[in-house]
């Protein structure tokens, strides 16, 4: 990716996120009215409009993978548009017919039962785009596994932010005795922010992950598109077929997907090998800010990450696996 559509899509994400929340919370808050006017379905229909165009307006400058799922979220928050349109409109039609018979007396309770019974199911049924994240926040000194997980679809994004002095091990459970919900997790995409001497333990991820402002952390995943902004002393264990990118970051270290790992959780025999791309270091020479793990220490960490996977405990060693 150009460094212009790099920086055009690191300005671009966030905003698209916050048309896409702000309609998502307008939409919640007709449904839960008992008869929203018009006027509020008309201004629902415009934020989607606008939010359509400027993801049109930005194809070619965002990653393919990114766009694809954007438009997925508009068709649902479109479809939940159109469904609360037809609920107004059918209510709309029993109270045009109730008008005319308000006069009789029998025939008023005949026209108002049915009212009530269009909303109730449009009540019931939550919008499926507002659970289209898995959040972990806010956590300190904590080992986080599959089980930890609050209720989410079994296709997520996943956003981690604020954690410091933790293990998030998101691998497969190794025995068969696990919830099924949590055994067939299919995370999407990886946003994370503010994270401090963690260990991340990740299966492959179908689209980007994007990082910031990370420090004294070891990093495990597979994925599409990977980049990390402001970010320090990061071990980053990576399988990817696309070159991985960085920005404002210093000592970091990369080596391919754990060995010990691979076959089990991305389903391959090896972890292809990439090239880091240094967008803060545009030059010929090779770029300070990032270096390739030697093989000893690579061996040493891996036997490591393979006793943080399977021990609860070791959040009280993370020092010894996490660059210091």
């Amino acid at each position: 990716m150009e460094e212009s559509n790099w920086s055009f899509s690191q300005s671009f994400t966030p905003q698209f996120q916050a048309m896409r929340s702000e309609l998502e919370s307008q939409i919640s808050a007709a449904k839960n009215t008992p008869s929203p006017p018009q006027e509020t379905i008309q201004d629902l229909s415009v934020l989607l409009a606008k939010a359509t165009k400027a993801l049109a307006d930005a194809t070619g400058s965002i990653p393919s993978y990114d766009q694809k799922q954007y438009e997925i979220q508009l068709k649902t928050l479109e479809k939940a548009i159109e469904d609360l349109r037809a609920s107004t409109a059918s209510k709309s039609k029993f109270a045009f017919k109730r008008k005319p018979k308000a006069p009789a007396p029998a025939s008023a309770p005949t026209v108002s039962a049915p009212v009530a019974k269009p909303v109730e199911p449009i009540q019931a049924d939550p919008s499926p785009s507002t659970s289209t994240h898995l959040v972990l926040s806010s956590k300190s000194h904590q080992y986080l596994t599959r089980s930890d997980l609050p209720e989410h679809p079994q296709q997520t994004d996943l956003a981690l932010s604020d954690l410091d002095n933790c293990i998030v091990n998101l691998l497969p459970p190794s025995s068969n005795n696990g919830d099924v919900q949590t055994e067939n997790l299919i995370l999407t995409a990886l946003h994370a922010r503010n994270l401090t001497n963690c260990i991340i333990l990740l299966p492959s991820i179908e689209g980007s992950a994007l990082l910031h402002d990370m420090s004294h952390c070891t990093i495990v995943l597979g994925c599409h598109q990977f980049r990390v902004h402001s970010s320090r002393k990061i071990d980053v264990f990576l399988s990817i077929s696309s070159s991985p990118i960085i920005e404002g970051c210093k000592a970091l270290r990369f080596s391919r997907y754990p060995s010990s790992f691979i076959s089990a959780i991305l389903g391959q025999k090896e972890s292809p090998s990439f090239t880091v791309q240094d967008f803060s270091h545009i030059r010929p020479t090779p770029s300070p800010n990032f270096s390739i793990l030697d093989e000893s220490n690579k061996e040493m960490i891996e036997n490591r990450l393979i006793t943080a996977r399977d021990d609860f405990s070791f959040a009280e060693k993370l020092n010894t696996v996490t660059p210091q």
